[in-house]
């Protein structure tokens, strides 16, 4: 067994029922990590350009890193790549939980699955064994009732570990996601209705008991373990997600001015004065315990229950996140914990991106504010700002594609598109994809990555960015050092910031770690690697990684066609913010930075397409 790594890829081709196993070299997976970059690896080489994103030739991959499960702080994550129906683009989503980790226990680094069956299955791999198994029953089911159902079915419940596809993902909505755990979900980019396409319902892991994952040397990862705890246990913003979760500061975001209120029209206390209902610490009074991934000791989770009232959930569910509070919160001026939290559990239940629906959902309250829409349009449904009872039903109709939800399934813009009457004003998205709740404006590094990075709107990234933009060094190698210290101004030098503080993300997520914690603090990614790997592995190596991993996912959408010049962000966001600290300030000017930021990649400033310089010093040869 290579340190770090099962050492084992399982490929599944669901046409013909084949199942085999390969094991890559060493050199392989040095090359391309895990995560994201193992997956781009394997699709690009694998598959044909011009994928059909719901057709069987659309290669599904579910991939671990090597700090995935050895017990590194934070190390509990899986990533579902493939070719995005919803934008048509790379798309690679990020899910917690311990799927991620069991998967690797159970003698896999990466599962990828192609083709499509006949009739529903289930993937279950089982202590190192993977098989096919009829799933008719389970279709239609939803993923708290699929995982119960499945647990019997096979048998020893309890002791599995499942993802799975609800009725969103079934019917090929674009919003849909993969729920592990009911409640842990890899959201965004329609990875969910792709596997659906394939009618593949889950895959249900189980490692043998006490199954670990070598690693090269336990004293020295113990002893960085042991500096990174202390430095995790005495940051203030970790102290915070323990407390309350990603969710505790939604008020403060509002009063900022980088979470929106009405659809991105206001924002600040003055818009919403009443969204500190919505501060997770009020969620306290359903709390049923704390929750955390594999190996995390933030533990920013929680398992609640409302128990009475209109919004009663059906038991216990995850606790919402802050991407889920604000899109279905202040995004549509509702102020109602309660009924945000029963929303999100439709959207769980349902699979469904909460970030896609609650954006939707503003949407068409503005549409219906504007007199684009009325009762006649939505079924009676009277959506008006901050309507409670209006938002959940009109969430659980996206997430079934019943009454008019079924016009809005697929999200914004394919909404627009069909409403037409100047609604396309309303749609807040890059390529399809709702753009996630932190005001570009108030964080430039934001606005460049949602009309830069190969997966559009993407909120995962630029906290790498981010970080280097307000002056925060990531490491100790020279090439992660920065003496940016003001967020605005001085455009022409943000190109490299960018580009380095991407390539570090990328490195951090494709090695298996949890993005927030990157927020506020700068994991010791390399000084971790090189213990579990025993890799001699030094900075420079690590955001060469990082940089080759960001470049072969930008590398798969050139291939695929995508003109990233069509990537544009909302026309709002070229009107100043309305308040908070950046209120007045001319908004950045994105596509400038995105043409920066390409160069300092070593990709064409205009088109994004990787230069042959680029490609070959990074060792990539695909074109």
């Amino acid at each position: 067994m290579i340190p770090g790594y099962a050492g084992k890829l399982l490929f599944v081709d669901l046409t013909t029922g084949a199942i085999t196993e390969e094991a890559p070299d060493p050199g392989f997976y040095r090359k391309w990590l895990g995560g994201a970059g193992l997956a781009a690896a394997v699709i690009i080489s694998r598959t044909k350009p011009v994928i059909d994103p719901l057709g069987p030739e659309n290669l599904l991959a579910f991939t671990t890193g090597p700090l995935t499960g050895t017990g590194v702080y934070g190390g509990g994550r899986y990533t579902v790549s493939c070719k995005s129906p919803l934008t048509g683009t790379w798309a690679d989503s990020n899910s917690g939980g311990t799927w991620g980790p069991e998967l690797k226990f159970a003698g896999y680094d990466g599962v990828f699955v192609s083709g499509v069956a006949s009739s529903p299955v289930c993937l279950v791999i089982d202590k190192g064994s993977a098989s096919l198994l009829p799933a008719d029953d389970l279709w239609g089911k939803d993923t708290y009732e699929t995982d119960d159902a499945l647990q019997t079915k096979l048998g020893d419940p309890g002791s599995w570990v499942i993802t799975c596809i609800g009725p969103a993902g079934e019917r090929l909505s674009r919003l849909a996601g993969i729920v592990n755990e009911k409640g842990r979900i890899a959201a965004r980019s329609g990875v969910g209705a792709v596997m659906g396409s394939k009618k593949l319902k889950a895959i249900a892991v189980r490692a043998p008991k006490g199954a670990r994952i070598r690693v090269a040397d336990k004293e020295g990862l113990r002893a960085i373990q042991k500096r990174y705890g202390e430095e995790l246990k005495n940051s203030k913003f970790h102290q915070g997600l323990t407390a309350a979760g990603t969710g505790g500061g939604t008020s403060f975001l509002v009063k900022i001015g980088d979470c929106p209120v009405e659809n991105w029209n206001t924002t600040g206390l003055d818009a919403l004065p009443t969204v500190t209902k919505l501060d997770a610490a009020n969620m306290d009074v359903y709390k049923l315990r704390a929750y955390g991934c594999h190996s995390c000791p933030v533990r920013c989770g929680a398992l609640i229950e409302v128990k009475e009232g209109p919004f009663a959930t059906a038991g216990e569910m995850h606790r919402p996140e802050y991407e889920t509070l604000a899109a279905l919160g202040p995004m549509c001026r509702n102020d109602n914990v309660e009924a945000v939290i029963k929303a999100n559990e439709l959207c769980n239940r349902y699979g469904i991106d909460t970030i896609g629906v609650g954006g939707t959902v503003a949407f068409a309250m503005e549409c219906y504010a504007n007199g684009v829409i009325d009762k006649t349009d939505t079924g009676g449904l009277e959506l008006t700002w901050g309507n409670a009872e209006a938002l959940v039903e009109l969430t659980r109709q996206i997430a079934a594609g019943e009454g008019f939800g079924a016009l809005l399934a697929d999200g914004a813009k394919y909404a627009a598109d069909k409403i037409g009457k100047g609604s396309e004003e309303y749609a807040m998205h890059v390529a399809g994809r709702a753009v996630p709740y932190h005001d570009p404006r108030l964080a430039p590094s934001m606005g460049t990555h949602f009309i830069a990075d190969a997966q559009p709107a993407n909120h995962n990234g630029p906290q790498g960015m981010g970080m280097l933009e307000q002056g925060r060094s990531l490491g100790e190698h020279p090439l992660l050092q920065s003496d940016a210290k003001e967020v605005f101004g001085e455009w022409d030098k943000k190109g490299e910031l960018y580009a380095r503080g991407a390539a570090y993300y990328q490195l951090l997520s494709s090695a298996g770690l949890c993005g927030l914690y990157a927020q506020f603090y700068a994991p010791p990614v390399v000084e971790l690697l090189a213990p579990v790997t025993g890799w001699d592995i030094d900075w420079l190596e690590g955001i060469t990684l990082g940089k080759r991993i960001n470049t072969m996912r930008q590398a798969f959408n050139v291939r695929e066609g995508v003109d990233v010049r069509q990537l544009r962000i909302p026309k709002r966001f070229e009107r100043p913010l309305v308040a908070g600290p950046a209120a007045g300030v001319t908004p950045p000017p994105f596509e400038l930075l995105r043409e920066n930021y390409f160069a300092a990649m070593g990709w064409d400033r205009e088109t994004g397409v990787p230069t042959k310089e680029t490609l070959a010093g990074l060792g990539i040869d695909i074109f």
